[in-house]
């Protein structure tokens, strides 16, 4: 009886501590491990595009964005955060946000390179 209860309480204070290292594991990690932010080092002369919303067909599989006019030309050495990836039909692209507060979107071509930050 008395190994049964040792066994018991053991078992319990081992369930117990790695419940207690799983909870400060994930919370370490939470707040030392920030998400890494993708960047676009512009290499060539690079359009950023205004994001239009196109008309959704039912059954579509499309974002529901396209690239819209010109609104600033990155030169090479700038750089661009990435805040979302876009699949179109006719197109691909990288929604980015400039320095300046600036939103639209850059065509996916050989102009630039990802890198992480």
């Amino acid at each position: 009886m008395r190994e049964n209860l040792w066994f018991h309480i053991t078992s319990r204070l081992r369930d117990g501590c790695i419940l207690a290292g799983g909870v400060i594991l994930i919370a370490a990690a939470a707040a030392g491990c920030g998400e890494r932010e993708n960047i676009l080092a512009i290499e060539k002369p690079t359009d950023v595009r205004s994001i239009e919303q196109s008309p959704s067909s039912p059954g579509s599989a499309s974002t529901g964005v396209e690239p819209g006019k010109v609104v600033a030309t990155l030169k090479p050495g700038e750089t661009a955060r990435v805040v979302g990836v876009y699949h179109g039909q006719d197109h691909d692209g990288f929604k980015v946000k400039l320095g300046d507060g600036t939103e639209g979107l850059i065509l996916a071509g050989d102009t630039f390179r990802v890198t992480t930050r």
